[in-house]
């Protein structure tokens, strides 16, 4: 039986301060389930602290938000500790790979399909652990003032720098392999962007292509496609948008903006990007919320969550898995890469029709509170980390 866990603040302060709201609000969770959870933090100058709380009382296990990678010489914390401890990965698995070289971590990912991906690089305990949000999140009533037609919370990435840099790069037919690979799993909602590349390099390599495999980066080219991918999205479902006034916060990158990216498009506003607990309000404020998280596909993002606890209709890329736990047309909206026209239609009936909209937010917003907080996410990793915990302790030697 699990009697204490602890969770490690991320030793980095993430993007929009995501994880560490992460971090508290499952801490929370696992506090209203009876859990002995603590919530450490490791100061980069003082790091004693942080060591003596630990171990003058060790936990069964330890959880931190996108884990706790290897240091310069490969060695993992949880296994010269030999404490057990949950990566509990948000991001793409192509970053975390490194995670399976240790025995003590035990990798929850957002995204089926991702756990496939560790699982084929002789990863052993993996969890399939979706996206939660906070149980109290909500907002004053469907008749509150909602400012924002719609918005759209996301990061700039300059994709066609990204294609061009892989056409100067890569020989000319492992960059044809990438092309076909980024059009199919943008097309496919069940195809990954990791299962694309696979399938288009095994289809020209049985053509007779000339690329060797076994030359191939394959992380590094995974980490080129998907980025490609997700900034592409993005600009894309933006451009679908023809009428509606949409709201974009999100920082640029280093070699383009949204700004850029989008040109003359008159409908778009864009301001400077906020911390999360601001985004969680400027939900709270807006009629829609789009979400493009084209990289997974199997699972929910965060965005979608929380923009239905927030009372925003949520329009976002569909896959298998928002098939299986909402409705498209009645607790969610779903849309379809390639499909820009019906994207602007849809907006603008949702837009149009208040009663409509709500109707299927309050659906959503149900479906999320029954299904798919922190405290849902707590219940099942109390469940599934028993029988992990126990074959951890038994394989390691004494």
């Amino acid at each position: 039986m699990i009697k204490r866990i602890d969770l490690f603040m991320p030793p980095n302060f993430s993007q929009y301060g995501v994880l560490h709201h992460f971090t508290k609000k499952l801490q929370e969770a696992f506090l209203r389930l009876g859990v002995n959870c603590r919530l450490l933090e490791a100061q980069h100058n003082n790091p004693k602290p942080f060591l003596t709380e630990l171990f003058q009382d060790p936990p069964d296990c330890t959880i931190s938000f996108n884990g706790l990678l290897p240091d310069d010489e490969g060695r993992f914390f949880c296994d010269l500790i030999r404490i057990p401890h949950v990566a509990y990965v948000v991001d793409s698995p192509n970053g975390f790979v490194s995670l399976v070289k240790s025995p003590f971590t035990i990798i929850a990912s957002v995204d089926k399909q991702a756990c496939d991906f560790f699982r084929g690089i002789q990863a052993s305990n993996i969890l399939f652990m979706p996206h939660g949000v906070e149980k109290n999140l909500g907002f004053e009533s469907y008749e509150q003032d909602r400012p924002y037609d719609v918005l759209l919370l996301s990061s700039c990435i300059d994709y066609e720098q990204i294609r061009q840099l892989w056409q100067k790069q890569y020989p000319k037919g492992l960059s044809q392999v990438l092309d076909e690979a980024a059009e199919r799993a943008m097309t496919d909602d069940k195809l990954s962007y990791v299962q694309a590349f696979v399938s288009s390099l095994d289809a020209y390599v049985a053509k007779g292509g000339e690329i060797n495999p076994e030359q191939i980066n394959f992380i590094e080219i995974l980490d080129v496609l998907e980025m490609y991918i997700r900034g592409r999205a993005r600009v894309q479902m933006v451009q679908g948008i023809k009428d509606a006034k949409v709201s974009i916060f999100g920082s640029s990158s280093q070699t383009t903006s949204w700004q850029k990216q989008l040109g003359k498009q008159s409908n778009v506003v864009i301001h400077d990007s906020v911390p999360y607990d601001q985004a969680l309000e400027l939900m709270q404020r807006s009629k829609i919320v789009l979400n493009s998280c084209a990289w997974i596909k199997y699972g929910i993002h965060e965005r979608i969550l929380a923009g239905l606890a927030s009372g925003a209709l949520v329009i976002t890329d569909d896959n298998p898995y928002l098939h299986q736990n909402f409705k498209d047309g009645a607790s969610i909206a779903l849309y379809h890469y390639g499909k820009e026209e019906a994207l602007n239609t849809l907006v603008n009936e949702y837009l149009s029709d208040e009663a409509k909209r709500n109707k299927v937010v309050a659906a959503g917003r149900e479906q999320v509170m029954h299904n798919h907080t922190w405290d849902h996410r707590a219940q099942a990793l109390l469940k599934e980390l028993e029988p992990m915990l126990q074959k951890i302790r038994n394989a390691a030697p004494a």
